[in-house]
């Protein structure tokens, strides 16, 4: 099988988050020896979206979901310069290049610009896979 390392992007973590689904995130890495990788960027874009006023209404407590999310995930500190792999939405590279940084085997995510750009950037980069979470989830369920 391919490389169990993931990059979860934000709306994943959220998604996790806001269910309370986040033991079943834990239950699917234990069960599946499955590593997480995260950056600085990427924990900043999630407390951002955690304070949207359409999240707040779901009175999640940021410093204990960033806890949480960073008790599992291995911190990498992405090298600059970085790649522009996503023309439609450069703001989101970095998650592009944690995973190739990383050598994560998948990314994770429900962003239209990272899942549009699916077949350029799996076929410039064969190691990597991106994937929505139903797909992840099916991965292992």
């Amino acid at each position: 099988m391919r490389v169990k390392r993931f990059v979860l992007d934000a709306n994943i973590w959220i998604s996790y988050i806001i269910t309370g689904n986040e033991n079943r995130l834990l239950k699917l890495k234990a069960d599946n020896k499955l590593t997480f990788l995260i950056c600085e960027e990427l924990i900043v874009e999630i407390k951002r979206v955690l304070e949207y006023p359409q999240i707040r209404k779901y009175r999640i407590n940021t410093k204990d979901a960033l806890r949480f999310i960073r008790s599992f995930t291995i911190l990498i500190k992405l090298e600059y310069p970085i790649g522009d792999y996503l023309p439609a939405d450069p703001d989101d590279n970095y998650v592009i290049a944690l995973a190739l940084q990383a050598n994560a085997g998948f990314v994770t995510s429900g962003d239209r610009h990272i899942l549009s750009q699916k077949k350029v950037l799996e076929t410039k980069y064969k190691k990597l896979r991106i994937i929505t979470k139903a797909g992840f989830e099916k991965m292992f369920l």
